[in-house]
């Protein structure tokens, strides 16, 4: 069933994204950006990003494993599901939760996360849920990219500190 539900959302969030290269729309979606931007600086940007989230994932990745393999919700490997595009756009809502969830875990038997509220399940919906937005073609999209992109980094860092605070001996 979950399977079949992640199927569902990710078709219909598929549907969403390529209405505007169908609609009589002129001048909405990426494909403007790209004109408008170049194709060689496009290709750059998104070569970058796509960096961007490889490091991201390594550091999620590395979260998973420092947790006890009892407390983990799924695998440290699924975090890699983030370039299973396009069911990514459906698939980093879960990681981002069983990180969080996993990480809620470990603290009821880790005393180094005891002090520590925050596992960043409001900043990793955040940003799953900004980056949904961004497929509106406008200047809507534009900022919910751009809030979803300080969301992402915020996430980043906080993970980073959860790593940090787990490798403690």
């Amino acid at each position: 069933m979950n399977l079949l539900i992640r199927f569902v959302l990710t078709v219909l969030l598929v549907c969403w994204a390529v209405f505007p290269f169908f609609s009589n729309t002129e001048g909405a979606g990426m494909l403007n950006e790209i004109y408008r931007i170049g194709i060689i600086p496009s290709i750059l940007i998104m070569l970058a990003f796509f960096i961007m989230v490889a490091f991201y994932c390594r550091t999620l990745q590395k979260c998973l494993t420092l947790i006890k393999p009892d407390n983990r919700k799924t695998t440290p490997t699924a975090v890699w599901y983030m370039f299973a595009i396009p069911f990514n756009f459906v698939e980093d809502f879960f990681i981002v939760i069983n990180l969080a969830n996993s990480l809620e875990k470990e603290k009821v038997s880790n005393e180094k996360l005891k002090n520590v509220s925050d596992f960043g399940m409001v900043s990793g919906i955040g940003w799953c849920l900004a980056q949904i937005l961004s497929f509106i073609p406008n200047i809507v999209g534009q900022i919910a990219g751009l809030l979803g992109m300080v969301l992402v980094i915020y996430h980043w860092l906080l993970i980073h500190k959860m790593n940090k605070l787990l490798e403690e001996r």
